[in-house]
């Protein structure tokens, strides 16, 4: 099962979750939308320099997968908060809202990566310059969701809460 569908079914059932759960908020809410669009923006633009890569110094692939492996509970928390949300929402509110919600964040995340991919590649098609900076980049950590520190506390706490979920936490 994936941590995504346990939150949901820990939320629905109202068990196992600690001192009734987390409160959906808007810099939860900030946190885990930089995340989700910063993942979205390092594989979208793996994926525009992959043309080039005979030309890099660093595999796209292997760069990405790098990434991933670095970001990886930041960006599985910030995921399971989204449907961790939208299910508080449709509990509280409906599912039209829940709904809506769910619109209004993954079509904001789309156009913030999408501009941001944009800005990059300063409205042009990639140029193989622009991909060996940001590959290596990438590679190097640089663009990882540390980066930008305002929103580190709070993807940590979103981690914290979704490992406390985990089946045999606090036993």
């Amino acid at each position: 099962m994936s941590r995504s569908l346990a939150l949901v079914l820990l939320l629905w059932s109202g068990a196992a979750v600690p001192q009734g759960g987390m409160a959906v908020t808007a810099a939860r809410t900030e946190a885990a939308g930089y995340a989700v669009t910063h993942g979205l923006v390092v594989k979208n633009l793996v994926a525009q320099c992959q043309r080039f890569r005979d030309r890099l110094k660093v595999e796209p692939d292997a760069a990405l997968a790098g990434w991933r492996q670095r970001n990886a509970e930041r960006a599985a928390a910030a995921e399971a908060y989204f449907v961790y949300a939208a299910a508080a929402i449709e509990r509280q509110e409906g599912a039209a809202a829940a709904e809506s919600f769910n619109r209004r964040t993954r079509g904001l995340f789309r156009r913030k990566a999408n501009d941001t991919l944009n800005d990059i590649f300063e409205r042009t098609a990639p140029q193989p310059w622009v991909c060996e900076q940001w590959i290596d980049a990438i590679a190097q950590g640089k663009t990882d969701l540390d980066w930008e520190s305002k929103y580190l506390n709070t993807l940590d706490e979103l981690v914290a809460f979704e490992r406390s979920l985990r089946p045999g936490a606090g036993k």
